[in-house]
């Protein structure tokens, strides 16, 4: 099983581009008390997992010109799973993605498993 790995420093906003920032301005916080989520206020120690998904895009079209030219790069899904609740973030840059993910790793009381694209986020196997 993969956990977050909980990093030495917490990621800085400044380092996010204006559009990344954008995508999860007011959408998403993290500090030592509680995690915000879509206004879903979310107890740390309630985490069991987190996971990062490519957004699905059709093999159309319309899901090329969506890719392609209204973002311009692939997008991610981040999901906060909490006992029977869930609490996403839906299409987020790369950067954005890795920047909320390495937030909950800062900020998380017990270890929480991780799920989805490997390679994005450090994490250890237990």
């Amino acid at each position: 099983m993969l956990y977050l790995q909980r990093p030495k420093s917490p990621p800085q906003l400044e380092a996010l581009s204006d559009n990344e920032r954008q995508a999860i301005d007011g959408k998403f916080d993290a500090h030592p008390a509680e995690l915000t989520v879509n206004d879903q206020i979310i107890a740390w120690n309630r985490i069991d997992e987190v996971e990062i998904a490519k957004a699905a895009r059709q093999n159309t079209l319309a899901g090329w010109f969506v890719r392609n030219i209204v973002y311009a790069e692939e997008r991610y899904h981040v999901g906060v799973y909490f006992g029977a609740q869930e609490a996403v973030l839906t299409n987020l840059p790369l950067m954005a993605a890795q920047f909320v993910v390495t937030s909950i790793a800062y900020h998380m009381q017990a270890p929480i498993r991780y799920t989805g694209v490997q390679g994005l986020i450090p994490v250890v196997e237990e």
